[in-house]
């Protein structure tokens, strides 16, 4: 690809405000001074420092010309944050508890609660809104966990949440502005696509290939785009089922090092026995890393409890953030995740969904084999496979004829930012059922290859 004049300059004054060569809030030359000094027309430079604007390097005062602007800072606190943080400083003494003498306090004494919710499963303890951060025993248990895989987690990094899904909202709302761009796997988690279309984030996709996010095409997009935050999976990907490996996981720590970029790592499946791959955090130790986990994908999807891990001082603000939207999460919920922690049941649980998982996609990949079919690249375990599909029909279509024949489908234009052939997410728990193969052998008989 041929670089234009434009391109030439905008990465000419950007590495001389990068280096601080140009220094924060000095004047940019006139336009009629930088079009002779570059030997390029005024309209040229017109779109250079629009260009400038746009990525946030430059602001233009009227009247005055243009000026280099503060890059934002990934991890400053948001103004409108501090100040709600500040406004419920009672309540934040309310969760905390260091006072003996509740006059205060905004709910009935404990005591007076005890037979509304039968303690058979959850024991006896507090019963309240419990701390920001979560239930101690809890963040102990997933600290613990985490060390055991070799990934340093402090318990008071450690925050609890009402699942995974709330663990991003918490980061979207606490690092995103509406008119920023934030970059995510492509094809990625359509949820999350959903989030950032309500909070007016914009978003850039970064092609997803077996081995990860492609580290070349996330540098370019971060640059161009300015972005501080990348929302990726490193394990059995939804949509995919693929995992980093090694030099992928490396390099897009060293993209998010260069472009002082967060990385958000959604990783439904970390306690999920089996699957292949690296986690960025094992590289990151949480320096540029959210890890975002869940026990709703092992336990129950009704069971609404997940967490998220970051350095401490970004635990505290989400922390913090939670408790101004939602007071706390359900402690109830988290006692009963601890005791099935500590009564090893989920440790039985996880090896038996493994087990059974690796049975059925064993199984699955030998009936789409004999149907001449496969997903792009063999997953690397957990939940999730993407298989294209032959001839050119829209894959939307697909699964509007399959589900008026009562076949649910997930089709795989829901999960791209960019457009590609016709595929499905396959749930290999789900995808051995002779109808939906069937489904598969009208469908590929009318293949114009088949």
């Amino acid at each position: 690809m041929s670089v234009t004049k434009t391109d030439r300059i905008y990465q000419a004054l950007k590495q001389r405000i990068d280096s601080g060569e140009l220094e924060l809030g000095s004047r940019l030359m006139s336009l009629r001074h930088a079009a002779e000094s570059f030997g390029v027309s005024k309209n040229i430079m017109v779109a250079v420092y629009d260009r400038l604007v746009a990525a946030g390097l430059a602001s233009s005062r009227q009247g005055a010309g243009f000026y280099v602007a503060m890059p934002p800072d990934a991890k400053a606190e948001p103004v409108n944050l501090r100040e709600a943080r500040d406004s419920v400083s009672l309540l934040h003494a309310q969760l905390d508890r260091p006072f003996k003498v509740l006059v205060g306090d905004g709910r009935p004494p404990e005591s007076w609660l005890l037979n509304a919710v039968p303690a058979i499963t959850l024991g006896t303890g507090e019963g309240g809104y419990g701390g920001i951060h979560g239930l101690p025993d809890l963040r102990a248990a997933i600290s613990a966990a985490q060390i055991a895989r070799g990934i340093e987690a402090a318990p008071v990094q450690i925050v609890t949440t009402f699942g995974a899904n709330h663990a991003l909202d918490l980061v979207i709302r606490r690092f995103a502005r509406p008119g920023d761009t934030v970059l995510v796997d492509d094809p990625g988690y359509y949820p999350l696509f959903a989030k950032l279309k309500l909070a007016g984030i914009a978003f850039a996709g970064v092609p997803r290939g077996p081995r990860g996010p492609d580290p070349e095409a996330l540098l370019q997009a971060a640059e161009r785009h300015r972005a501080r935050l990348f929302f990726t999976q490193s394990l059995a990907q939804n949509p995919t089922g693929w995992s980093l490996d090694l030099p992928t996981a490396h390099a897009v720590l060293q993209v998010a090092e260069r472009q002082d970029m967060l990385v958000v790592d959604d990783d439904p499946f970390t306690d999920l026995p089996g699957v292949e791959g690296v986690r960025l955090a094992a590289l990151d130790q949480f320096r540029r890393v959210i890890q975002i986990g869940t026990f709703s994908k092992i336990l129950s999807p009704s069971l609404r409890s997940g967490y998220l891990i970051a350095a401490p001082e970004i635990a505290t603000s989400l922390a913090e953030l939670k408790m101004v939207l939602h007071v706390a999460s359900s402690s109830f919920a988290e006692r009963l995740v601890t005791e099935l922690i500590r009564s090893r049941r989920y440790e039985k649980q996880r090896s038996q969904l493994a087990r059974r998982l690796a049975e059925e996609r064993r199984a699955a990949l030998g009936r789409l084999a004999a149907l001449g079919l496969a997903p792009e690249a063999p997953p690397a375990g957990g939940l999730y496979g993407w298989l294209p599909l032959p001839g050119e029909a829209s894959d939307l279509d697909i699964a509007q004829e399959a589900a008026a024949q009562g076949i649910f489908l997930a089709p795989g234009t829901l999960f791209r930012v960019a457009e590609g052939g016709p595929a499905l997410r396959l749930n290999w728990s789900r995808v051995n059922d002779s109808r939906f193969f069937a489904f598969l052998r009208r469908l590929r008989a009318r293949s114009p290859d088949s």
